[in-house]
């Protein structure tokens, strides 16, 4: 899926072609779409029409919202535009939900009235779309995060709440399923920033919490010149548990919530698990070699989680 919208401001334009972005973290579908594209068509498998559909709007609008921060101009001036361009899709969002303090009442672009017609079949849960766009916006202000807690917010907002709106596709919006989004998406968001620290540094960026790297004597400069030493392999352990206890809390609300329906996430979240495990079976290294699995260990994974939730290929 590699449709692609431009947003132009000030006026809010239709979605139109546009070139190959940068990358950004905070584009969490982008991330697992781009890079594992055969894992994320799995859902459309398990999905109707009407329920793809949306799914590719929601798509859309995380990639819309995620370019506006990644493809600014660098500079206070690029800042400021990036700023008023996501505040249109904040009112954009009203729309979408027909927000009563605003004269207009109609979406202005076809994404808008895209997902306005699939909110009134799925019911999308209005916060996600405003923590998305306030997730996409700390990339604005932030490069660096204190710890955990700190981090975790950000992830929370860009993958988390991607995840809301794909159980309102899904057809489960149950309070273990929505436990089940929100450990799902930090255990998915930790697992990439991990296998990314190269491509992340070669930015400047470095999500690896602060304290964690000065736990384990490590500074940022170790990390945007990607020394791997004993160090680095402490401190990526530790780094790694955290996402593998998201993962088990993911897991274990899982058990309370509809397995079927929530197909299309398991398989996700089991294959990047696996991920996980490859990141660990090289002992940490993921600057000489990005970790990534094979055609076959994906459908083996995808198999494993069908068979799991009691369904038949």
């Amino acid at each position: 899926m590699r449709s692609q919208t431009a947003f132009t401001a000030p006026a809010m334009d239709e979605p139109a072609e546009a070139t190959e972005p940068r990358r950004g973290v905070s584009g969490f579908l982008r991330r697992m779409t781009n890079r594992s594209d055969s894992n994320f068509k799995f859902a459309f498998l398990f999905l109707g029409q009407e329920r793809a559909e949306g799914l590719t709007l929601v798509y859309e609008f995380c990639r819309v919202v995620d370019d506006i921060v990644d493809e600014r101009e660098p500079g206070p001036a690029g800042d400021a535009l990036a700023r008023r361009r996501l505040a249109e899709w904040s009112r954009e969002v009203g729309r979408i939900y027909g927000d009563a303090y605003l004269q207009d009442d109609e979406p202005h672009t076809e994404l808008g009235r895209g997902l306005r017609r699939t909110n009134e079949r799925f019911e999308y849960p209005r916060e996600a779309f405003d923590e998305i766009i306030a997730g996409v916006a700390m990339d604005l202000t932030r490069d660096r995060y204190e710890d955990l807690d700190d981090l975790r917010l950000y992830c929370y907002r860009v993958a988390s709440c991607v995840g809301f709106l794909c159980l309102a596709l899904f057809g489960d919006q149950s309070e273990p399923a929505r436990r089940y989004g929100e450990h799902l998406g930090l255990a998915l968001q930790y697992t990439n920033i991990l296998r990314d620290v190269a491509e992340d540094a070669a930015r400047g960026r470095i999500y690896l919490p602060q304290d964690l790297l000065a736990r384990h004597g490590l500074s940022d400069d170790d990390i945007l010149q990607q020394r791997y030493d004993d160090r680095f392999v402490a401190m990526a352990s530790d780094f790694a548990d955290a996402a593998e206890r998201e993962y088990r809390r993911a897991w274990a609300a899982l058990r309370e919530a509809d397995g079927r329906a929530l197909l299309p996430a398991e398989i996700m979240g089991r294959t990047y698990h696996r991920i996980l495990e490859e990141i660990r079976e090289r002992n940490y290294n993921v600057f000489t070699r990005r970790p990534a699995l094979r055609r076959r260990d994906k459908l083996k994974v995808a198999a494993m989680a069908i068979a799991r939730s009691g369904l038949s290929w």
